[in-house]
């Protein structure tokens, strides 16, 4: 029961701002503010929110597509970001080289990578999985840079003093070292991952929740469309709560600061 009582106080803030939004929402739309048509209340969204679970015929199917996708896109930014950000602060010329490049294709959308890796791959899951990547990567390699230029010099020399190299040092140095940065990196590039992946389901793939969204806006079958849209804000949530949860358990020290600020 205390760790119930817990979870309710520490986690209760989550839910407030969407209910009062439903709330609103429910109440405009009822009394005619909001046009029935286009924003049906939230209780007759919810009822339709049955479809969620349904594989074969609803959008159960686009879920779990586009949960493997998030998951997919989410470790290979960690891996390929981690790695080659820590491989770059080797050396100063290779960094300033690295982040040119970097500074010149954040800006860009990553969705508009989509028709040039198309040319190359062919319209299917590989294409979409890399314009995916695009950005989550970008974000994961300047907060693993971030991160080892965090780490105390003095560290740096002891590893030097006990010819702590290659693997050893990426693994018991340089990865620990940056561990706080990478892990809000991760964070960030969740909800950079979730919009990739959405966006690119929506114009260039024939599955997922971004294509039933789309393909339901344009026959106008709205309340499926804003069930959609439900699934992707709790995902996005649940993605971000979920995380934050399994970061407090291996850095403890977030939780902490957290609590006291």
């Amino acid at each position: 029961m205390n760790a119930v009582t817990r979870f309710v106080r520490e986690r209760w803030a989550l839910v407030v701002g969407p209910v009062v939004l439903l709330v609103l929402w429910e109440l405009l739309s009822r009394t005619g503010v909001l046009p029935e048509t286009f924003f049906p209340p939230p209780i007759r969204i919810l009822a339709s929110a049955g479809i969620i679970f349904d594989v074969e015929d609803g959008i159960g199917g686009d879920v779990l597509i586009t949960v493997g996708r998030l998951i997919a896109t989410v470790v290979l930014a960690v891996a390929i970001g981690v790695g080659v950000g820590i491989a770059i602060t080797a050396s100063q010329w290779m960094e300033r080289g690295v982040n040119t490049v970097l500074a010149f294709v954040y800006p860009i959308p990553g969705v508009l990578f989509f028709p040039f890796l198309t040319f190359i791959l062919g319209r299917g899951e590989t294409a979409v999985l890399l314009t995916a990547l695009v950005t989550p990567l970008i974000v994961m390699i300047l907060y693993t840079v971030a991160g080892v230029h965090s780490i105390s010099g003095m560290l740096l020399e002891v590893a030097d003093n006990y010819d702590c190299r290659g693997a050893r040092r990426f693994f018991r140095v340089l990865v620990p070292g940056a561990l706080p940065s990478i892990v809000t990196g991760i964070r960030i590039s969740l909800g950079f991952a979730l919009i990739a992946v959405i966006a690119i389901e929506m114009v260039g793939a024939s599955s997922g929740l971004g294509n039933f969204l789309w393909e339901n806006w344009q026959i106008l079958r709205v309340t499926d469309m804003y069930v959609a849209l439900l699934c992707i804000a709790v995902l996005g949530l649940l993605s971000t709560v979920g995380f934050d949860s399994v970061a407090d358990r291996l850095l403890p020290w977030r939780a902490e600061e957290r609590s006291t600020a």
